[in-house]
């Protein structure tokens, strides 16, 4: 038995339409590192957690837009809130929203996750502050499907600060950069409105990569990392 096997546990078993889901995502066609950005198609997704300590917390909410090339496509969204084993502390609430009764009463962790990688597809994955959202959702993935999921994610915000080097010191966070913009939200800290407001964002780091010379997905990946680079020189 491999270590992958051993942390995971056994494997879970699947309802029909669950397992009908979890098809769909396996036949999508998968978007290639060399794929122009200008004709992609990206999922861009924010979670709300009942913590934010990936070990011991969970997912309660994914919202997710969807996006070709450089346009929001409207009417194409996805949101669920997600059945935890125990409700999130009060404090917690205070900042998602969802309220004990909603979370008792969401989805089963199974059905909404294989129903956002179905949404998902084989797209790229865009989020700010990526690696929190990465490290829930495989880990949740691995956990009640017994799946192991590796798509490619762009950290929206590693992205702009390589984009907009000489702002990156004075703003951090997600609304730091909003207010920069002028990006309007209706409902922050809820997992659908913060996904379309870092659609709005990356449509605009998008367009700067654009004229900064980046054509390909892998192009925005290393952009990512030059940031990191040009901050231990």
């Amino acid at each position: 038995m491999s270590w992958l096997a051993r942390i995971a546990g056994p494997r879970p078993a699947l309802d029909e339409e669950t397992g009908l889901l979890l098809k769909a995502w396996r036949s999508s066609a998968i978007v290639r590192p060399h794929a122009p950005f200008a004709a992609c198609e990206w999922t861009v997704l924010d979670t709300e957690t009942s913590g934010l300590d990936v070990r011991h917390h969970t997912l309660l909410s994914i919202g997710a837009v969807r996006m070709s090339g450089t346009h929001v496509v409207m009417g194409r969204s996805f949101y669920r809130e997600i059945r935890p084993e125990r409700a999130s502390e009060k404090e917690n609430i205070l900042v998602h929203g969802i309220g004990r009764g909603a979370q008792l009463s969401g989805e089963a962790p199974q059905r909404a996750l294989a129903a956002f990688m179905a949404f998902a597809g084989g797209r790229p994955l865009v989020a700010y502050n990526a690696p929190f959202d990465r490290e829930m959702l495989e880990g949740a993935v691995l956990r009640h499907l017994g799946v192991k999921w590796r798509p490619t994610w762009i950290d929206a915000a590693d992205l702009v600060k390589s984009m907009f080097p000489a702002e990156a010191m004075e703003r951090k966070t997600l609304d730091d950069w909003m207010g920069r913009f002028g990006i309007v939200h209706y409902e922050r800290h809820n997992a659908l409105a913060d996904a379309l407001c870092t659609a709005q964002l990356f449509q605009i780091l998008l367009a700067r990569a654009s004229r900064e010379g980046y054509i390909t997905v892998a192009d925005l990946r290393r952009a990512e990392r030059n940031y990191h680079w040009q901050r231990k020189r």
